[in-house]
């Protein structure tokens, strides 16, 4: 025993250590656990649409992108564009996607115009005439293969979700009224 020291106390510096060695071990396992994976350490979308960039540093920028419905088997394109030279979407196709994840009836796309992007202005395509979309298995709740041309960036092809417009913060959103639309895809 050491000067000073009962027996009592000796007995009880082993466990005391132990416990101290498992409260360090723990604390250290805790940190590197809840520290490693927090939301904001990863690129993360905070909206319901998708994201995309299409034809590099001068292409156009995709944002948000989805199909809003309020009736089964139809809806229209709702996400914002921007591109910071001259671009333009011409055209809109796809496919519905049905619940057990096969291929569904193909979209039938209405664009009234071709929409005209560039100088790095933002486009929301709610604020325009709607980009209508009809299928058969169109459905909220659902996914679509939605093709996005771009003239001069190209083609992209993006599985969007199908929501529905009736919810909150969905609700209040409508397309712009159209003048003439024109088929496409």
């Amino acid at each position: 025993m050491r000067p000073n020291s009962s027996p009592v106390s000796a007995s009880w510096s082993k466990p005391v250590r132990l416990l101290a060695a498992l409260v360090v071990i723990l604390t250290v396992a805790v940190t590197a656990a809840c520290g490693q994976d927090q939301q904001t350490l990863r690129p993360y979308t905070a909206a319901e649409g998708i994201n995309v960039d299409i034809g590099g540093a001068r292409g156009v920028k995709v944002r948000n992108l989805m199909i809003l419905s309020r009736t089964e088997g139809e809806g229209f394109l709702s996400g914002t564009l921007v591109a910071a030279d001259r671009n333009q979407l011409t055209a809109v196709s796809g496919k519905a996607i049905k619940s057990d994840g096969s291929d569904g009836a193909p979209l039938t796309a209405t664009i009234p115009s071709s929409v005209s992007l560039g100088n790095g202005v933002l486009v929301v395509l709610t604020d325009g005439p709607p980009i209508t979309v009809k299928s058969a298995d169109l459905q909220a709740g659902l996914l679509a293969d939605v093709t996005l041309e771009f003239n001069p960036a190209g083609s992209v092809t993006l599985r969007v979700p199908v929501v529905n417009a009736d919810e909150p913060p969905y609700a209040t959103i409508t397309p712009a009224a159209s003048a003439t639309p024109t088929p496409v895809g």
